[in-house]
């Protein structure tokens, strides 16, 4: 009987671990703040949707005005910007890839466990607890 009670106790454990979130991924541009929870228990993904656009602007400083001058000067460091912006660029453009595959309309957005939406609301445990309040959270 013990062992019984035992087996129901871990599966009912199961049960509450599954209504917890195991991804987030928020949408956001740069001027939006997203408080960064502490330890999550998920897995969190930040995507900044312009971010390509600010890293294209930080490589245009400082370049000659001509564009063969430009585009020499950027093949010479090119070593230096792949090592300096290849994670940045790489997440950007996944970002935009997840955000056309969610079908997202605005921002900034969370989604959690790739099913579930909410807008406007940068801030994850704040989202997190409106999902919780939905139909989606409940087990």
């Amino acid at each position: 009987m013990r062992a019984i009670i035992v087996i129901c106790a871990v599966l009912a454990a199961g049960v509450v671990q599954a209504a917890q979130p195991m991804t987030v991924e928020v949408f956001a541009n740069m001027a939006t703040m997203v408080p960064m929870p502490s330890a999550p228990a998920y897995q969190l993904r930040v995507y900044r949707l312009d971010a390509m656009t600010l890293i294209e602007e930080q490589l245009s400083q400082g370049l000659p005005a001509v564009e063969a001058e430009a585009l020499a000067v950027l093949q010479r460091m090119e070593g230096e910007i792949r090592r300096k912006y290849q994670a940045q660029i790489i997440n950007a453009s996944n970002g935009m890839t997840l955000a056309i595959h969610y079908r997202l309309d605005r921002l900034p957005a969370v989604v959690i466990d790739r099913k579930a939406v909410i807008y406007g609301v940068p801030d994850v445990e704040r989202a997190l607890a409106i999902y919780q309040q939905s139909a989606g959270g409940r087990p």
